[in-house]
């Protein structure tokens, strides 16, 4: 989707529905499994445009430890603010920006997608480890059995043999 500038209003509500098609959202990343739902509230103020909002989707992800595909939702809210992209002179290639300007869009001509914002809004919304569930005990790092299914014939021969010595005076 994107917002003509032109013609937003001082404050708008917006109500959006994405297709996971719609969204150019890594492969690596997850499987979009719904629709995106973005509740919005969009003030213009001058040049200045705020979006604050909320989105959930259901996303398929990898567990982190036993590699197995399952649901994560995401619902969270966020506060996005653009800027008109400055004029920079020719001089530099590159630009230092100011820690403010980390949080910020910036948009050129007189319309923003929406996409990109809620592209980035998602991948923030992950989660850094996803689990299948919280007591998920992994793979074996020896065969590679998943763990949740039961035990592997590894689990008995754990431990590292170079402190088998040491592992004997314990006993003595």
């Amino acid at each position: 989707m994107i917002l003509h500038l032109q013609q937003l209003h001082d404050v708008e509500d917006l109500r959006v529905e994405f297709d996971g098609n719609q969204i150019d959202f890594p492969a690596d990343a997850g499987k979009l499994r719904m629709p995106v739902h973005l509740d919005a509230h969009v003030r213009k103020v001058g040049h200045e445009i705020t979006i604050d909002g909320r989105l959930s989707t259901r996303i398929e992800v990898m567990c982190a430890r036993c590699l197995k595909p399952h649901g994560e939702v995401l619902d969270e809210t966020f506060e996005v603010v653009f800027f008109p992209q400055p004029e920079f002179s020719g001089q530099d290639d590159e630009v230092e920006l100011t820690e403010g300007e980390l949080d910020c869009y910036f948009y050129e001509g007189e319309t923003i997608s929406l996409l990109d914002v809620v592209r980035d809004q998602l991948l923030l919304m992950l989660p850094v480890k996803p689990l299948c569930q919280p007591e998920c005990a992994g793979l074996c790092p020896r065969c590679g059995k998943n763990l949740n299914l039961g035990s592997c014939e590894c689990a008995s021969r754990s431990g590292d043999s170079r402190f088998a010595v040491l592992e004997q005076l314990l006993h003595d």
